[in-house]
């Protein structure tokens, strides 16, 4: 088969003028769509999730030689709600303010030192179950010596797609 060289230079201008000769409206379709969720992507959003939540905790300071520390995400209950619905559903959020955080006597939310929940890192991937629900992803990890040498649990997150993106729902852990 020959192809011409006017007929090869027609190609090749097709080919490659093509994307700059699409209306501008048109892009700006092509870039709000996205890829559908998988439950894949749930783990990326969770691990997301927990290092929001980490940086809830760690990013504080101590004022006022006070025990108790105020984060740098959320110095009023309203604040730090919202810095956590980003990676939480409303009420697991609630939740996790209620249990961990008090407000203050100046109205400041303070945070309450004690043991917190497990983190979900990068490195929990090559042992993580993720297992597609009809409505919901379930991911699923084995903990060992989480508390205390020896101890083992299985961690598990549920994450739904809330406003397209994926949002942890509710946390167990189960001692085996």
């Amino acid at each position: 088969m020959r192809i011409s060289m006017t007929g090869l230079g027609l190609l090749l201008f097709l080919c490659w003028s093509g994307p700059v000769m699409w209306p501008v409206a048109n892009l700006s379709a092509l870039d709000s769509s996205s890829a559908p969720a998988q439950p894949a992507d749930a783990f990326e959003a969770a691990v997301k999730s927990f290092n929001l939540l980490s940086s809830f905790f760690s990013d504080s300071d101590i004022e006022d030689c006070d025990i108790y520390p105020v984060s740098r995400h959320g110095r009023s209950y309203a604040e730090a709600y919202d810095y956590l619905l980003a990676g939480f559903e409303a009420g697991l959020a609630d939740d996790i303010l209620k249990a961990y955080t008090f407000t203050g006597p100046d109205g400041t939310l303070r945070i309450i030192p004690c043991e917190g929940i497990p983190l979900l890192t990068v490195a929990d991937r090559a042992q993580a179950a993720i297992i597609p629900q009809e409505d919901c992803t379930l991911i699923k990890v084995r903990l060992a010596d989480c508390y205390q040498p020896g101890d083992s649990y299985i961690y598990q997150i549920t994450s739904r797609l809330i406003e397209g993106n994926w949002k942890i729902t509710d946390l167990s852990l189960t001692e085996e």
